[in-house]
Parts: structure tokens; sequence; C-alpha cells
């Protein structure tokens, strides 16, 4: 859990009302909001306890920028000023709870941190279950296009065999390697689905990830929808690949079950350039944008429920969705330091459009 208080005299109080409770959670402190944001971004925790005045940062402009970073850690506010409106807006920004110094006791905040810790974990149990249902989707299809990889390996063997000449058998050997290559991108995009590997960003080409990922994407997709990729650019993104083909496949059936009668799923990628602002050089590297559109020809979103897309929780699924999909990818998209838009109109169809920071050249990252 992280403490964020500049004041040592409320810290100590937490420390102490904290260590008495049933289940002592081990504390992190941070003074300031830089130092904050940097253990929220390196550190797996369940929940913030938010002073809202720091030394660099005042009232709820300090919550805002701890929810733009992990919107779906719960955090209880802890502030000296009571204003029943400021507590309304940080409620609304995503605050879980909201706790005045002046009426602190230990009980009070052994409560208000419990139900932060029931919240998280309740998420990340309801979070492995979506992932479970995505595999569980995946497993006719990839059986599929697994069977297919084999069957090329095993075509490709046979022709290097019963070549008759050199460029024959490089030829044969060629289309094994393309075969084997396929075979373990599969494997590894699987294997990001099933488990939790450790967050790894590196500098990849989107439009080649795009391209890498297209078996894993028609795995899911019945035979009514008809999958078109493309137009697909070579731009450089930081990610981590395993998230990005998590949020790709969770785009990817959501366009899926809205299409139940079939329909076209169109996948592309573009590198654009925003308009720089005000003092800023135009064509600066800031500005290079990896466009990701993801669109389906279904029967659209209705404008009242547009809004609450990204809410944890919030399904349309009834029981059959957890309401977990838009929000993770909404969460993974923060994290690339991205965005996420959507336009949708009933009986039009729906696209999703990711906008990423993209990098010149790999060098820029190192």
């Amino acid at each position: 859990m992280l403490l964020v208080e500049d004041d040592d005299a409320y810290a100590g109080f937490l420390r102490a009302a904290l260590a008495t409770g049933d289940e002592p959670p081990a504390l992190r402190r941070a003074v300031d909001l830089a130092d904050a944001l940097d253990s929220v971004r390196r550190v797996d925790l369940d929940a913030v306890l938010l002073d809202l005045n720091l030394p660099d940062s005042r009232g709820v402009d300090t919550l805002r920028a701890v929810v733009a970073v992990a919107p779906h850690l719960p955090v209880v506010v802890l502030t000296g000023v009571s204003d029943t409106a400021l507590a309304r807006d940080a409620l609304q920004l995503g605050a879980q709870d909201w706790v005045s110094k002046d009426q602190l006791d230990p009980e009070l905040v052994q409560r208000a941190v419990r139900y932060a810790v029931e919240r998280k974990q309740l998420t990340d149990r309801l979070v492995e279950a979506q992932k479970l249902e995505i595999a569980g989707r995946l497993a006719n299809g990839v059986a599929h296009e697994f069977n297919n990889v084999l069957t090329a390996i095993a075509g490709s063997a046979h022709l290097v065999e019963e070549a008759e000449d050199a460029e024959a058998r490089r030829h044969a050997l060629d289309l094994l390697r393309r075969a084997a290559r396929q075979g373990v991108a599969l494997s590894r995009q699987l294997l990001s689905l099933a488990r939790n590997p450790p967050i790894n960003d590196e500098v990849v080409d989107l439009g080649a990830l795009i391209e890498q990922t297209r078996l894993l994407v028609q795995a899911v997709l019945p035979s009514a929808i008809e999958l078109e990729v493309g137009p697909v650019e070579s731009v450089l993104v930081r990610i981590d690949p395993g998230q990005f083909d998590q949020l790709l496949l969770n785009l990817v059936i959501n366009a899926r079950d809205a299409m139940p009668d079939g329909g076209t799923l169109r996948i592309s990628v573009t590198a654009e350039r925003r308009p720089p602002e005000g003092g800023e050089p135009r064509g600066s590297a800031d500005h290079l944008q990896a466009i990701v559109r993801v669109t389906d020809t279904g029967r659209g979103i209705d404008p009242e429920i547009r809004s609450r897309l990204f809410e944890p929780f919030f399904s349309t699924k009834g029981p059959r969705g957890t309401g977990l999909g838009l929000a993770v990818v909404a969460e993974i998209v923060e994290r690339f330091a991205g965005a996420v838009e959507v336009d949708s109109g009933v009986g039009r169809g729906t696209t999703f459009t990711v906008r990423l920071p993209a990098v010149e050249s790999a060098g820029d990252w190192s």
C-alpha cells in the first residue's frame, strides 16, 4: 500500500493505526506527487492513501494525476479540508473513499483501507476470469490455426526431402522457417494471455506486430465475419507486446459480439502527426502517433451507454460478460500514455481508435 503524505506527524499516526489492524499492510511512503507517481508506475500496489495537498500538487489535481496513471487502483483520499463539494469532486474523479484528517481514528482508517483492498482483489479476480473467458473462446480457433501451422511445416519438410536442386531446397526451407515463426508467434500470444508475465516494454514495429497477431485474431472470429487488415503502416512504438495483444483481442471480441449475424471486421495501423501545441516545433517526434483502428459493421452503440463503456464492471452482455473488457483496454492504453476513442451510431457500426505515442527510431528510447 502506498501512503502519500508529506506531514511526518500524520504519516506516523497512519502507520500506527494500520499496524494495529488484523492484517497490517506493507506500507510504502511518498512525500510528493512525483514520488507517488513513480511508485504507482513501478510497484504492484493494492491501494493508495492520498493526501491531496502536497509540495508539488494541490487539491483534486493531485487525485487526477494519480487516477490518470492508474485508473483502476483504489484511492482513499485523506485531507484536512472539510469541504463537501471537494469530497464530491474527488469521488466523481474516481476516489473510492474520502476521510477527513479531523475525524481520523484507527478503526476508521482500517475500515477504509480494508474496503479498498477488497475492491482491488475483486477486480483482479474478475480480470483473471475475463482472461479465462478469452482463452476459452480461443481454444477451438487456435487448435485449427495450430493444425494449419503444423500442416505447413510437414508439407515444407516433405518439399525439402523431394527438392531436386539447391534453389528448390532453399525455397522449401524458407517456407519451413516461415511456418515455424508463425507457430512461435501464436504460442507467445497465447502465453501472454494465460499468465501474468512481468511487464516488458520494448520498441516494436506496430504494423509488424498487427500482422503477427492476424492468426490469433482470425482464431476468435466465426466464419460469418470477414477479417480485413489494412492499411498497415510501419510505425515504432514503445509497448509491451503481450499487453498489446490483450488490448487488441478485447477490442476484436467486443466487435465480434456486436455482429452476431456476421459482418466485416477491419483493423488498420497508420502513422499520423497531431498538430503541435503553442511554442512547440512542427514535425517534432513527440507529435508522431500510431493510430490503430478496429471497426465493425455491427449494430452500433446506443448514445446513452457510450459514456459508460470503459467503466469497470459495466456490461451490456448480461451474465455472459464480466464488464471488464473495455476497462482493461482503457487501462492498458493509459499505461502506454495513449488515448482511446469511440465513434458509433445505431445501425452504422463502431470504430475504436487507439492513439499511441510513436518514436522515430529505437534509439530514441535507449
